[in-house]
């Protein structure tokens, strides 16, 4: 799974995480969703919505490779999103677009400086590994992306149940525990190729969470929950048609559910993604699929 698509992960676990890579203190508790936008064909990566009517909207994206006209294009979701939400209109926003590498940030350029009325800029850049290095050891955020600011593979064998209990000590549920914790060792696993999701898990004295029939259904469960949010957001399915889908996500192993969350976001229509779950599930034995005849 790419690492962009993990983060997306994490702000739907955990919204905090982000607020603590912008430095600001949200005024309410928040909620992450993605966006697509009904008439011109594109996506917003991530929204995070307030629960208290009022509140800053936020927008996210979320960089790995250079990109020119990244602050144009957060600028262009912006105006979308409240061309096609005028009930939001003048409510205040802040776009922020997350670096992993600082050397890949072209800069604002030619984009206009937007600020709020007390000059706050309106769209911000947000240098990954500085943030990191800046935050204290407590933080939950620190803690998920440890990967990011640290080469030696031996202080990653030797501070990770650290890095584990500190995520723990954010009283998160034990869902969500797991979820970062499966995070953290994604990105340890994308960037020390010698080390296992099973090695770090033994370094926790733990059978590994996708051995565990408790740990697989925890994971598989909230998989399918992000899922179908995710799902419902962006296609606008009848409730009928989400239940039909949430069982059929149901026979998919834990590895599908992982990569549907990165290709959920190229599909247009119904019948992608039912091609895309037929193509995961064995041959049906006289056992129709039950969306074959849906139209989106």
């Amino acid at each position: 799974m790419k690492s962009d698509a993990l983060f997306y992960q994490l702000f739907q676990t955990a919204p905090q995480i982000f607020f603590e890579l912008i430095n600001e203190i949200p005024a309410c508790p928040y909620h992450f969703k993605s966006v697509t936008f009904k008439t011109a064909e594109k996506r917003l990566d991530g929204l995070l919505e307030p629960t208290v009517a009022g509140q800053t909207i936020y927008f996210v994206e979320v960089q790995a490779q250079k990109d020119e006209g990244i602050y144009w294009r957060i600028l262009h979701e912006v105006v979308l999103y409240f061309e096609q939400n005028p009930a939001q209109q003048g409510r205040p926003w802040l776009g922020a677009v997350i670096w992993f590498n600082e050397s890949r940030d072209p800069g604002f350029g030619l984009v206009p400086t937007i600020t709020t009325e007390d000059k706050k800029q309106r769209i911000i850049s947000v240098k990954l590994p500085k943030v990191l290095e800046n935050l204290p050891d407590s933080s939950l955020a620190l803690n998920v992306l440890r990967p990011f600011i640290v080469d030696k593979e031996a202080e990653v064998r030797q501070n990770f149940v650290t890095w584990v209990e500190n995520i723990k000590h954010n009283d998160l549920g034990q869902v969500a525990e797991l979820r970062l914790i499966e995070v953290l060792a994604q990105l340890i696993e994308q960037k020390f190729k010698t080390l296992s999701y099973k090695e770090l898990a033994k370094m926790l004295n733990l059978v590994p969470l996708r051995e565990l029939p408790s740990g697989q259904e925890l994971l598989q469960d909230y998989s399918i929950d992000m899922l179908i949010k995710l799902i419902k957001r962006k296609f606008h399915f009848a409730e009928k048609t989400l239940n039909q889908v949430m069982a059929r996500l149901r026979q998919l192993t834990l590895k599908d559910l992982e990569q549907l969350f990165e290709a959920i976001f190229d599909f247009k229509n119904l019948k992608q993604l039912n091609a895309w779950i037929d193509s995961r599930l064995p041959a049906p034995q006289n056992d129709p699929n039950p969306l074959a005849n849906l139209q989106n």
